[in-house]
């Protein structure tokens, strides 16, 4: 079962497909446990490329970098070979997205420009030049 890939980048997209068996990769990533029931260890997602779905159609995997956070953006995943990148379905992909998204708000903010401001702040050498600084 397979759906016709992608026309931009068609060769790269098969190469991951078929390094997956055409089945999202995702072992829990996105937050859920993809495993049967009464099963204790994470399974893997079982939604295959070409699978109908009677809520959503037919399923289209989507080739995603192994590691977003270190790869950068997820635009730049045309440039990265087969083998780090990972096939996901669009429910696991929006969801590892909605994750990374969140982690990076929580992050502490960066410096206002190219280098800290505090050292190469000088105390004003007299009131008058504290008050033309004000203004």
């Amino acid at each position: 079962m397979t759906v016709r890939p992608p026309i931009v980048g068609a060769a790269l997209w098969t190469a991951v497909m078929r390094n997956a068996g055409h089945r999202c990769e995702c072992r829990g990533a996105c937050g859920k446990k993809h495993s049967a029931p009464g099963q204790r260890t994470q399974g893997r997602c079982d939604l295959e490329n070409g699978k109908h779905i009677s809520k959503r159609g037919e399923v289209v995997l989507i080739a995603m970098p192994r590691d977003p956070i270190n790869e950068g953006d997820f635009v730049t995943a045309a440039s990265l070979p087969a083998r780090r990148l990972a096939a996901m379905c669009p429910d696991c992909y929006d969801a590892v997205r909605r994750k990374i998204a969140k982690a990076i708000k929580q992050l502490p903010p960066q410096e206002d420009g190219l280098f800290a401001v505090e050292e190469f702040r000088v105390s004003p050498a007299s009131k008058k030049q504290v008050d033309v600084g004000a203004a």
